[in-house]
């Protein structure tokens, strides 16, 4: 029986498979399932089959749902014993089932169609006029593809040719052979007084007696034709196929003959010949309809089930792709535009899926449309993987993908001209030349204004990492070649540039390194005005000799003395505030080539107001 939690999957296979496949699957199915139903209607095995399929369905749902929602393992493992023993109870009950299915299968009609055996048939007419005249009741099974010698064995073996006297006289009363069949064989009575598989009074629509059972028995456990005279009413009927046809004259006696022996169906009488069947053969039809249709996708279903496998972990890349020009679309969750994805499928897809990420990941591409993008920019990631066509080729049902959901924007891409410049390192430069000395680039509106901000267009500048490139250089080198434009510029990515490359030359002015100067005196400059109304002090003499770290090159920074760098403080009147302390930065002079690169000290100072002067 199926699980119930993969009903939509399953169904779901119905379009992921290819359609010939499904298709050519369902009609064999189908036609498995018509044959069965046709082998048990009408006998005593379908009222059992009602019964086995409600315990099965019913017993298949409880156990699923308490073993899948409440944890009933052990419940679920004495269900799979209990499929095991019903299989078994199943070959005992439907075993008279089985061996007529088995019969059935071999009665291959179109093989043995020919030339009616005339003669027998008028020897079986005469037969049944003469019987059916003088109310003598009589059994003949007319052999067809099914041997019949298992029952004719324990009769009693004539082995004669068939005429109309013979079998008046053996059905003839006080006969000892009158009271069971006979069993025709070709053109020879093989025996007569047999005993015949009698059928329940169930499985035939009016009450007859045993003369028809036996004789509907006889045509259920085989292909055999079986003719009945009713020794009460002298009425004249055939069974075949498990089935009796009842109250026919001589001549539909005939022609029923003529027909069933040459493997052809006659037609009932007053259904005429052309034109429409009856309605209730319309109504046969649906509701036969309406038991092999649901079977046949019930079993289907299963054997689905059966073949289906999975895979878990399978690492999934997803590449959007937005055809609106002006725009890039970018996934927000997850950042690396990965998921962890289960998948099920057939046993051969699922392979084929395990060789394809054995060292990769799975790669799908989302191409984004107008509709996408109108409504939210959130996605279930089950379902967007279960709708994209790389998934779908691949013949696997998305059953679990984590992280759940997954979000995007949307951002208009803007076109900007920027300078270049130089990132050497320690390294120091001049006569820099470029070619061209401006580059396009494309780059994401919200990116591009976090990094130009407010910045005017002539500082918009691409710089050109060339630190490592210069490492060892010498000075005095000159330097003539093609550099690539960087990816990304402040560390946000560059979606297109033109040019790719620009032609750099510089000669290499010499290494720059970095010192410390200890001891540096810092000069306080006070204006006139200030001093007039206040008296400035240093909080701490001793802070007012600082320590800083300078950079240039080599041979300056080598020569460079703390007397050659000027500290210094400048407070004026509009630096003053309610604090008794004040905190000023240092500023710098510096010699040509010299730049101070450590952070910029503070010193503190104490302003009080002059006696008798007012601010």
């Amino acid at each position: 029986m199926f699980d119930t939690t993969f009903i939509w999957p399953l169904l779901r296979s119905l379009t992921t498979d290819p359609p010939l496949v499904v298709i050519v699957e369902l009609v064999l199915i189908g036609l498995s399932v018509n044959w069965c139903a046709s082998v048990l209607h009408g006998t005593r095995g379908t009222r059992p089959l009602r019964g086995l399929l409600t315990v099965l369905v019913v017993a298949a749902l409880v156990v699923n749902v308490l073993a899948q929602r409440s944890g009933w393992e052990r419940l679920s493992l004495l269900y799979g014993y209990f499929l095991f023993g019903l299989a078994f109870v199943a070959l005992v009950a439907f075993q008279p089932e089985l061996r007529r299915a088995v019969i059935r299968a071999g009665d291959v009609r179109f093989l043995r169609r020919g030339t009616p055996q005339s003669r027998v048939i008028r020897a079986l007419v005469q037969a049944a006029r003469y019987l059916a005249r003088n109310r003598y009741g009589g059994l003949i099974a007319i052999q067809r593809a099914v041997d019949l010698s298992g029952w004719a064995e324990k009769g009693t073996i004539l082995n004669a040719d068939v005429s109309a006297n013979l079998l008046s006289s053996i059905f003839f009363p006080n006969n000892p052979l009158h009271d069971l069949g006979v069993i025709i064989s070709g053109k020879r009575v093989l025996a007569a007084n047999c005993q015949f598989p009698a059928a329940e009074s169930d499985e035939v629509d009016a009450p007859v007696g045993s003369r028809h059972l036996a004789a509907v028995g006889m045509s259920y456990e085989s292909d055999a034709l079986v003719l009945v005279v009713s020794e009460e009413t002298g009425t004249i009927s055939l069974a075949d196929n498990g089935k009796l046809t009842r109250f026919l004259s001589l001549d539909d006696l005939a022609d029923e003959l003529t027909a069933r022996l040459s493997g052809q169906a006659r037609k009932s009488p007053g259904e005429g010949g052309a034109g429409l069947p009856p309605l209730r053969h319309f109504w046969g039809f649906a509701r036969r309809a309406l038991v092999v249709v649901p079977l046949t996708l019930i079993v289907w279903m299963v054997a689905n089930q059966a073949s289906q496998a999975e895979i878990d972990g399978v690492d999934v890349e997803l590449t959007l792709r937005l055809n609106v020009p002006g725009q890039i679309v970018d996934v927000v969750l997850p950042p690396d535009r990965r998921f962890k994805a289960k998948f099920q499928g057939s046993t051969r897809a699922i392979e084929q899926l395990r060789e394809r990420t054995r060292n990769r990941p799975l790669r799908v591409d989302w191409a984004l449309s107008e509709s996408d993008l109108a409504g939210p920019r959130r996605r279930r990631a089950l379902e967007l993987l279960n709708d994209l066509p790389d998934v779908g080729r691949l013949r696997v049902l998305a059953v679990d993908v984590r992280p759940q959901e997954m979000t995007f924007e949307v951002d208009e891409l803007v076109t900007a001209t920027m300078g270049v410049g130089l990132d050497t390192g320690a390294v120091s430069v001049a006569n820099e030349r470029f070619e061209p000395a401006q580059v396009r680039v494309t780059m994401r509106g919200r990116h591009l204004d976090a990094q130009v901000g407010g910045l005017p267009r002539s500082q918009w500048i691409l710089v050109l990492p060339l630190a490592e490139r210069l490492r060892g250089v010498l000075p005095g080198d000159e330097v003539a070649d093609a550099f690539p434009v960087p990816d990304e510029v402040g560390g946000f990515p560059i979606v297109s540039k033109d040019p790719r490359d620009v032609y750099v030359s510089f000669v290499v002015a010499g290494q720059r390194v970095t010192a410390s100067l200890a001891q540096i005196p810092v000069y306080l400059f006070v204006s006139p005005e200030l001093v007039e109304a206040y008296e400035v002090e240093r909080v701490d003499p001793q802070e007012w000799l600082i320590e800083v770290e300078v950079e240039g090159e080599a041979d300056l920074v080598n020569a460079l003395r703390a007397g050659d760098l000027r500290a210094y403080v400048a407070v004026t009147s509009d630096q003053l505030t309610a604090a008794p302390v004040l905190r000023v930065e240092v500023q710098f002079d510096t010699p040509p080539g010299i730049r101070v690169v450590s952070k910029r000290p503070l010193v503190q100072l104490q302003v009080h107001r002059r006696e008798g002067r007012s601010p």
